[in-house]
């Protein structure tokens, strides 16, 4: 009995590090390519892309907040520095269908 429960371990990890290892590959894949020397030009510091996409939803990343929002005080609860932001759309069951190129298959069912 303990065998066996040995041998379905490690056929469970084996699976495991075998998906894992076909995801890497997959997302390694892609056709962008980007070197140590990208970062901080075309790659943010820790890595992502500095550019923001063609139609503009998703803007250049300029260095993030770089300073503390107006009424932080040192020591005390983080203020929210986007607090006087409106969204720019809510996406609901009842207009998904609206958003639906913007939406992964998980997210609209």
């Amino acid at each position: 009995m303990y065998r066996r429960g040995l041998l379905t371990a490690a056929v469970a990890l084996s699976l495991g590090l075998g998906m894992t290892t076909l995801n890497t590959q997959t997302v390694l894949a892609a056709d962008v390519q980007f070197t140590d020397a990208d970062l901080g030009g075309a790659l943010t510091p820790t890595g992502a892309i500095r550019a923001g996409n063609e139609d503009g939803s998703i803007p250049e990343w300029t260095g993030g907040v770089t300073t503390p929002p107006a009424g932080y005080t040192p020591g005390a609860h983080h203020v929210a520095p986007f607090e006087a932001d409106e969204p720019l759309f809510v996406i609901t069951a009842d207009n998904a269908d609206e958003y639906r190129d913007m939406l992964t298959a998980g997210h609209y069912q």
